[in-house]
């Protein structure tokens, strides 16, 4: 294992799906890249741990996150993980469970009996600034609940799809119990946050960029900050749907 100390903030990346040499949307991240983070980040002796470890102990300064639940979680990050000795935080969406391209059940209770942090990233995966009080507790309390019985581990850190979120969504995921709760806006997460920044880790990013990414300055959280602004109101002005299908067409 790495060894421990104790850090001020953490700096949360998130990756979707990890994938060979061919890229087939702008959120996959090549194997090679994320092999050499956790090289880099090892030479670092940066601690990497789930992010409930973090905010219960404030131990560590790096925390992986995975959204979606695809394939590779199981197949190419516990592997890799568990080489370098580091921990993740899987969160999971029980409607794509089992489907093509996403973890079973059974994949899921063993990330979780490895070590690894399973979460939430709500049960069907939509848009959630645009649902109901009721909608929103059926995403984010059922999927909790589903998680809690596959897994028999308590789920306390959650995730919002597409980062879409404002107060109300907050204030109804901490209503359910969730303690860590998960947005994709950039920055470093300081000890006693309820909400999380997180940095994107995706298909323009290359090898030339990982220190920057592992170590951000204030003028790079600056930069993602605005530009995820930009971002925001763009997926607010076209629909999320069709800004996804624009940010995929301009990085294919």
């Amino acid at each position: 294992m790495l060894k421990n100390k104790t850090a001020a903030k953490l700096n949360i990346l998130v990756f979707h799906k990890i994938v060979g040499d061919k890229v087939g949307e702008w959120a996959d991240v090549k194997l090679a890249l994320f092999t050499q983070l956790l090289k880099t980040a090892n030479a670092n002796n940066q601690v990497i741990v789930s992010i409930s470890d973090w905010a219960e102990n404030n131990s560590g300064e790096l925390a992986f996150s995975f959204d979606d639940g695809h394939c590779s979680d199981f197949d190419i990050v516990l592997p890799l993980l568990q080489e370098y000795g580091a921990q993740g935080t899987f969160f999971v969406t029980p409607n794509y469970v089992g489907k093509n391209g996403y973890m079973s059940w059974e994949q899921i209770k063993a990330l979780g009996e490895a070590g690894m942090e399973i979460g939430s990233h709500s049960l069907s995966h939509p848009y959630m600034t645009t649902l109901s009080t009721e909608q929103l507790l059926i995403e984010l309390k059922d999927s909790k609940a589903q998680i809690e019985q596959h897994t028999g581990k308590e789920i306390v850190s959650f995730a919002y799809p597409f980062g879409d979120c404002f107060a109300r969504t907050h204030k109804v995921a901490k209503e359910v119990g969730y303690k860590n709760i998960c947005t994709s806006k950039p920055g470093l997460c300081k000890s006693k946050m309820n909400n999380l920044n997180r940095n994107s880790v995706h298909s323009n990013i290359n090898s030339d960029q990982l220190d920057q990414l592992l170590n951000p300055s204030t003028r790079t959280i600056f930069k993602k900050q605005t530009a995820y602004s930009i971002r925001y109101g763009l997926k607010r002005v076209l629909g999320v749907n069709n800004y996804i299908k624009l940010r995929n067409s301009i990085y294919s």
